[in-house]
């Protein structure tokens, strides 16, 4: 009896010692399950994966199957990041100056669009909102109420009852003359949908070839997605204003002009804002000797962020003239598109064939 007891309770013993070594293991095998999972998902400042975002909401219109077939077959971030610098740099009109005009006017769409014609959802995402991305603003808009009465809409139907607006374009390229389109509020909710015959609609939506690709977008040949065409390092223009670039790189810095700096930033997509950047230079005036009249002068202005690892993400040069006859005070304005993250902002500015110079640092952090 007494060795049955013993035996009794060395089994109960040795089973509460397994459950136990098993509560331990899980406990300790849970921290690193989850550290790897979040190690697995990069996300910039808390937000959702960069890339993956990229490619899903600030080019979805704009990017051509090839490219997005591309991109989908690169390995690592180091060649996302030389393919974004690439898809922006094939589509720059000047690509001898660090302005990029095209990158500018899309985003600038973007962030239009999501204050004109969002509700349910983001007004890049709207069928509104992709025209305006794609073409901008149409050359003649009619607004109908639910009252109003209308022809009928380009896919045959009458939508009287329901709010809607018609948009007219002279021309577009690839799509033809006097291109109309309409949208009809659907649920009364500010849900505007395009309503058209399919043939129009595929060729609103059709994304060109930017001219390195084949223009079908049906083609099987795989040599169009390869990668290599499309990783390519950033290209160097020759600076305006070298002299300026140098102070912002010296430890020197001056202050010899007057000079603010605000930003204001508006959100894009989840990933990307545009900062809208005012440099402007309070009560500054061109030295006027007594009785002669003073010429206007040139303010060269150069302006950078730079991530807080030191490397330059956009980089602009721009000009204002000073004219003593005018009251108003100079100012340069600046929209930048930037990923969401922390920056340095750093300006310089000189007036041009003289000594006046100034140089401003501050910090950007970019978080609508």
């Amino acid at each position: 009896m007494k060795r049955s007891a013993i035996r009794l309770c060395l089994s109960v013993l040795f089973l509460a010692l397994f459950l136990y070594s098993l509560t331990q293991f899980s406990l300790g095998q849970s921290p690193r399950r989850n550290s790897q999972n979040k190690h697995a998902t990069l996300r910039l400042d808390g937000g959702p994966p960069l890339f993956k975002t990229w490619l899903e909401q600030d080019v979805v219109w704009i990017i051509s199957p090839a490219e997005k077939a591309a991109f989908k077959t690169l390995q690592n971030d180091e060649q996302r990041d030389q393919f974004v610098e690439g898809f922006w740099e094939r589509r720059d009109p000047t690509p001898d100056t660090y302005e990029n005009e095209f990158k500018e006017e899309h985003y600038r769409r973007i962030a239009y669009a999501n204050g004109h014609f969002g509700g349910q959802d983001p007004g890049w995402k709207t069928d509104r909102g992709r025209i305006y991305i794609l073409y901008g603003l149409p050359d003649h808009t009619a607004i109908y109420s639910a009252t109003d009465s209308r022809s009928p809409a380009q896919d045959g139907q009458d939508y009287t009852g329901l709010p809607g607006e018609t948009w007219r374009y002279r021309y577009l390229e690839g799509v033809g003359m006097d291109v109309v389109i309409d949208f009809v509020d659907i649920c009364t909710c500010g849900d505007y949908r395009m309503k058209m015959p399919d043939e129009l609609r595929d060729a609103l939506v059709y994304v060109p070839s930017d001219g390195t690709i084949d223009k079908k977008p049906e083609t099987t040949n795989l040599y169009l997605y390869s990668p290599d065409l499309y990783l390519k390092e950033a290209s160097h223009p020759t600076p305006r204003f070298p002299e300026l670039q140098a102070r912002l790189d010296s430890a020197h810095k001056v202050s010899a002009l007057p000079l603010e700096v605000n930003t204001d930033i508006s959100k894009a997509t989840d990933v990307t804002s545009v900062v809208n950047i005012t440099i402007s230079f309070p009560g500054y005036k061109a030295a006027q000797p007594e009785g002669e009249s003073v010429p206007p002068r040139t303010l060269n202005v150069v302006g950078r962020a730079k991530t807080l690892t030191g490397h330059v993400v956009e980089l602009f040069e721009e000009q204002v003239t000073v004219d003593q006859a005018i009251p108003s005070e100079p100012r340069v304005q600046k929209s930048v598109p930037l990923f969401n993250a922390r920056y340095r902002l750093e300006i310089a500015a000189e007036v041009a064939h003289a000594e006046e110079a100034t140089t401003w640092t501050g910090a950007l952090n970019v978080k609508p």
